[in-house]
């Protein structure tokens, strides 16, 4: 980190945005996670949430 950043909130209708996007197929959550610019344990994380 290179100065005071601040934590992101992702609503709920853009994490359902991204997850669509990493569950199509052929994609990648390495290549969601950089078109969305989001972390891709936090993309892991949701998709956890979503499945459990």
């Amino acid at each position: 980190m290179t100065g005071p950043e601040r934590r992101r909130r992702w609503s709920e209708a853009d994490q359902c945005r991204i997850l669509a996007a990493a569950f199509a197929p052929g994609a990648t959550v390495a290549a969601v996670a950089r078109q969305y610019d989001v972390a891709t344990s936090l993309i892991y994380k949701w998709r956890r949430t979503v499945r459990a």
